[in-house]
């Protein structure tokens, strides 16, 4: 195959493809587009994409933005913000999904109700707990 003068086999870089951002969560990296970590304002998530805000998450010499959390939990967060839909994991105990939800700024509410028994069942039974004479 012959290529005209100035033609590339190389995909031209769409402005889609210029905000691309890497983060690294736990050793993961993850690549995504700023565009959608816009989609859930007012979370972590959102704010790194202010590009006037400095970052302190942000390591300017692998160009990534890290974050010392849970990598397979962010598989979920960061579905949310591509789908607009939370799912919690069956095989996370509840608190350390809370945890990590409040880490990002996700309010539990915007959990998916087919998720919502699973995700509950820890406070249900901490409640009991306490509501135990054995426990007190």
């Amino acid at each position: 195959m012959q290529l005209a003068r100035g033609q590339s086999l190389l995909p031209k870089t769409s402005a889609k493809n210029s905000n691309r951002m890497t983060l690294n969560v736990g050793g993961v990296r993850y690549e995504t587009y700023r565009s959608t970590l816009k989609t859930i304002p007012d979370t972590r998530l959102a704010w790194v994409t202010d590009t006037s805000v400095n970052s302190p998450d942000y390591d300017p010499a692998t160009g990534e933005y890290f974050f010392d959390r849970h990598p397979g939990i962010f598989n979920m967060i960061l579905n949310y913000y591509r789908t607009g839909k939370l799912h919690a994991p069956t095989h996370v105990c509840g608190p350390l999904f809370e945890e990590e939800l409040a880490f990002w700024g996700i309010d539990e509410k915007q959990i998916e109700p087919c998720c919502w028994p699973n995700y509950r069942a820890h406070r249900d039974a901490q409640e009991t707990l306490a509501g135990s004479a054995e426990y007190k």
